[in-house]
């Protein structure tokens, strides 16, 4: 019978032991009295993702027709734009481009072509990260007539960011406006203004 206790002691002191010794954290020295003893830190950066944020709608202010010749047009903001570069690369450079549908009528009233749009982009009002950020369109985004910025008959350039390492962000509050036909009649215009960060 004394065997067999002393058998079952001595295992259980050998587990006890094991997990302490594999519960312990590894160190990287042991020190005496007034060494300094280091310690190793670590940590790891995960890429992100490159996204850009934009208003889900937007309401243009329509203008009382004036000049000569006469034009008419609609006017306003689109809202804040946000770019968030989270990729933490080098090179971490991206390019905004923005482009424009037709204007439909709720009724019966005239297409009004992309080409008649037009898009400023304006200063960045707030910027985060290292790198060049430039405007497409400089601005000042004023009501025209004229009209400031560039027509959406194709896509164009909103906003870019060149020389960029790690992570960066841009906001900028761009401007709309649409030239109305003169022939016109009550009702609401529709079209989407799509941009693209790559």
């Amino acid at each position: 019978m004394k065997r067999h206790l002393t058998a079952a002691a001595t295992i259980g002191a050998a587990a006890l032991a094991a997990g302490l010794l594999n519960a312990a954290p590894a160190y990287a020295a042991d020190c005496l009295n007034t060494v300094a003893c280091p310690t190793d830190v670590t940590f790891t950066i995960t890429a992100g993702a490159l996204n850009i944020t934009v208003p889900d709608n937007a309401t243009l202010t329509t203008q009382t027709p004036s000049g000569t010749p006469t034009t008419w047009w609609a006017y306003g903001s689109l809202g804040d734009v946000t770019v968030t570069d989270l990729r933490a690369s080098n090179p971490a450079n991206w390019v905004v481009t923005v482009a424009s549908t037709d204007f439909t009528h709720s009724g019966t009233g005239p297409l009004i072509p992309s080409s008649d749009v037009y898009y400023c982009s304006g200063p960045a009002t707030t910027t985060g990260g290292v790198g060049t950020f430039t405007p497409g369109q400089l601005g000042p985004c004023t009501a025209p007539p004229p009209p400031v910025g560039d027509a959406l008959g194709s896509s164009q350039t909103a906003f870019t960011h060149a020389s960029g390492i790690g992570v960066n962000n841009a906001t900028w509050t761009p401007s709309l406006s649409v030239q109305i036909p003169l022939n016109a009649v009550a009702g609401t215009y529709t079209g989407t203004i799509t941009h693209t960060v790559t």
